[in-house]
């Protein structure tokens, strides 16, 4: 008699899988990438992203554009870990931004968020609470504006304990 091994998975792998998968098939139903780009109001070859080549010594564009973020060097507990962002950014009713998304590579959940945002919010700002992985992390923060574009920056944190 033959018998056919058992396939076991934990729970973790199939949220794990379903996850990828939900993304997979949002993405593609969505056209993302290539609608995207069709959308775009930028030149074809123009930078997908801005950043502030010397923060010490912006010019005047990079300065509005500054994305300030505040985070603990050291997180205890993952599960909770504090995050304040702002921009001194003006918010009229043609030039703004936009959005604001928060992503960090290393985590299994690598969407923090994205915040959206019009005129009448009168500042960019959030404070909000994130899941971060244990470890060395570095949280990336992208601010589209609506008429310079996407701005990103940078932020490392160490993380004792994962709360992923």
């Amino acid at each position: 008699m033959i018998t056919k091994p058992k396939i076991t998975i934990t729970r973790r792998d199939f949220l794990k899988q379903a996850a990828i998968a939900g993304l997979g098939a949002a993405v593609l139903s969505a056209g993302w990438p290539l609608r995207a780009l069709a959308q775009s109001e930028e030149p074809p070859g123009a930078p997908v992203f801005n950043f502030i080549k010397d923060p010490d010594n912006p010019t005047p564009l990079e300065a509005e554009h500054m994305i300030n973020v505040r985070l603990p060097l050291i997180a205890e507990d993952g599960s909770n870990v504090p995050m304040v962002i702002s921009m001194e950014h003006p918010m009229e009713p043609d030039h703004y931004i936009k959005n604001i998304q928060v992503v960090s590579f290393r985590d299994p959940i690598v969407g923090k968020g994205l915040y959206h945002f019009t005129p009448a919010n009168g500042q960019a700002y959030l404070s909000i609470q994130i899941r971060m992985d244990g470890g060395d992390s570095e949280v990336f923060v992208i601010a589209e504006c609506s008429q310079h574009g996407r701005w990103v920056t940078s932020a490392t944190l160490k993380v004792s304990l994962g709360g992923c």
